[in-house]
């Protein structure tokens, strides 16, 4: 097998600056395949000298640069006689493996743990959750920490195979995919990391078709009639319900978090004003009189508090991590008491939260 490497300017790529990258040239078997060397290298045609591959005199700190050049090309040429010896069938992400720099060697539970960390104090306690339950899952399959250049599409599709044999849902193992590709892409991003075992992976297989949420309309006017003594539990899990479903199926945490700085008026329309708790978008919707009685109703039951509906108290649920365990308890609450109403009106089937949405649309 024929192995070279090389240190080029990529005239293919011009940088904003008008600038191309100097790359690292690894040909295996003629294809080749280039790696960035670090210090992010980078001139105009004038400043190199394309015979001995190396920056020329008009380059500043030319010197420093040429030796940055030689250690990287002295290395990569010791990895390739190395890899001829040890594995004469060698690719050029075994290369890749061996060529990343030890200060860029990550590894995959210590980065994941940064991250969790990072979203906590940003105050985005889903992504962390979702980073967690990741990273307990991989852990649990790897069973110690590992170099994020250490995983490989094979150990991807074992991952899938392992989950299968636990009978995970499709959806599930896909999530997992999907955060595990997003550490890589934000190493690649925030640490000049280059590997990256998804490229050539697929597993479009894995996403499966979500159930039924939506009911018809019929059953849905039975639960927002459902007859329920006001003050009750029932009572508020309808009036909830229905506030969710008439403001085009409201997502129940951000239902939690409706303050009454979220009601304006409007050339004397009420609307709701609230930034999506998923994704931070803004959303405005112009409220009816129905929607308009709930507010006034619930009112008058939470009085004192900025939150319009009793889900969250904020002398209580004062940090991220407390409001997103409460709104947790609070819906599993929720949905238990609506599969009730459901089942005592006659619906069938597994009635949560997203049947307001997903009816709705």
């Amino acid at each position: 097998m024929g192995a070279s490497a090389k240190i080029v300017l990529f005239t293919s790529k011009k940088l904003s600056d008008n600038r191309h990258p100097v790359l690292l040239r690894v040909v295996i078997d003629r294809k080749p395949m280039y790696f960035n060397i670090g210090n992010n290298l980078k001139c105009t045609p004038e400043q190199w000298d394309d015979e001995k591959s190396q920056f020329n005199k008009s380059f500043t700190n030319y010197k420093e640069a040429n030796r940055n050049i030689h250690t990287s090309i002295g290395k990569a040429d010791k990895i390739l006689l190395d890899l001829q010896s040890e594995k004469p069938d060698f690719t050029h992400n075994d290369f890749k493996r061996h060529f990343i720099e030890k200060s860029k060697r990550i590894f995959l539970f210590e980065y994941m743990d940064e991250i969790i960390n990072r979203l906590k104090k940003a105050g985005k306690i889903g992504n962390a959750d979702t980073y967690q339950t990741c990273r307990n899952v991989l852990f649990k399959f790897f069973e110690k920490d590992l170099e994020l250049a250490d995983i490989t599409s094979k150990n991807l599709q074992m991952f899938i195979e392992d989950c299968q044999s636990k009978v995970l849902k499709p959806n599930s193992i896909n999530n997992y995919l999907r955060t595990l590709r997003a550490v890589y892409n934000r190493a690649i991003k925030e640490e000049d990391f280059e590997y990256y075992p998804f490229k050539n992976f697929n597993w479009k297989p894995l996403k499966g078709k979500t159930s039924k949420r939506a009911i018809s309309k019929a059953d849905m006017k039975l639960i927002l009639n459902y007859n329920a003594e006001p003050g009750t539990s029932l009572y508020f899990t309808r009036e909830f319900f229905k506030f969710m479903y008439l403001c085009y199926g409201l997502n129940f945490a951000d239902l939690a978090k409706i303050e009454q700085s979220n009601i304006v008026q409007t050339d004397e329309i009420t609307i709701l004003q609230y930034n999506r708790s998923k994704g931070g978008k803004l959303y405005e919707i112009a409220l009816n009189e129905d929607t308009i009685q709930i507010l006034d109703y619930f009112k008058t039951v939470n009085p004192g508090s900025k939150y319009i509906f009793p889900i969250l108290n904020e002398s209580i649920h004062k940090t991220p991590e407390q409001i997103k365990t409460r709104i947790k308890t609070a819906l599993k609450k929720f949905n238990k008491e609506l599969r009730k109403i459901a089942n005592e009106i006659g619906i069938e089937g597994n009635i949560t939260s997203y049947v307001s949405r997903h009816t709705f649309a």
